[in-house]
């Protein structure tokens, strides 16, 4: 893998991955300025971010009067923060006037807490539609990154989603425990809340952590087969 291609795959993985960033809008109150505010967002089928705001807060009044907004997100790691990678997503936001109870089912198994937010406190969510990602993956690697490059769409179905999760939770749930370090008592076994074909994303309390497979599937039984691999080179 090449340089460049190389800092396209961590970008990918690290918006895959993150759950969370700053979200900078175009400020009414003082023109010119931008504003971040640090949001959770869960991925729609073509890999783009997906956010529930409040109607009431800033940054929802600054893109209903400019669409125009930047996500950025970063590696969570220790060290020297100026080699760790960083990606910043230019898109045009909008209403998802269009989203079914599909999608916002799966946003609400990310982040349970949202459920009453969306349906007490006039939340509503938003699609970001990506003009253009940079990504800066550590000294002398920086690159702008073209849409086309970095769609990477969800080969499943909302059903079939569902399916393999309730297949993986059941027949994959003390493993990954293991794989992720975490205690296999039955009671307390981490849920898979969401996958695409290169990954699997789990919950831990208000913790989300993503298993990155190691090649991508096409299909519901590529994707267990992956996955029981991964698991069984870590766990045999």
């Amino acid at each position: 893998m090449n340089a460049e291609n190389e800092i396209i795959d961590s970008a990918r993985k690290l918006l895959s991955g993150s759950f969370q960033g700053i979200l900078s809008t175009h400020s009414i109150e003082f023109p010119g300025y931008p504003i971040g505010s640090l949001l959770p967002y869960s991925l729609d089928r073509h890999g783009w971010p997906l956010l529930l705001i409040s109607h009431l807060a800033k940054h929802t009044r600054n893109l209903n009067a400019d669409p125009r907004c930047s996500l950025t997100v970063a590696e969570q790691s220790p060290g020297e923060t100026q080699t760790l990678t960083r990606l910043c997503c230019l898109a045009d936001a909008s209403p998802a006037l269009d989203l079914d109870n599909a999608a916002v089912e799966r946003h609400f198994r990310y982040f349970p807490e949202s459920r009453s937010y969306y349906r007490e406190l006039n939340f509503n969510f938003y699609r970001l539609q990506p003009v253009r990602f940079y990504c800066v993956a550590g000294f002398g690697a920086a690159r702008w990154i073209s849409t086309g490059r970095m769609e990477e769409k969800n080969p499943f179905t909302y059903e079939e989603e569902d399916s393999l999760l309730a297949d993986i939770n059941r027949q994959f749930g003390v493993s990954l425990n293991k794989r992720l370090a975490l205690p296999t008592d039955p009671e307390k076994l981490l849920p898979a809340v969401g996958l695409d074909a290169t990954g699997l994303d789990l919950r831990q309390h208000d913790r989300l952590l993503r298993l990155t497979l190691p090649a991508a599937a096409a299909s519901p039984q590529a994707f267990l087969s992956l996955l029981a691999e991964t698991l069984q080179h870590r766990y045999p």
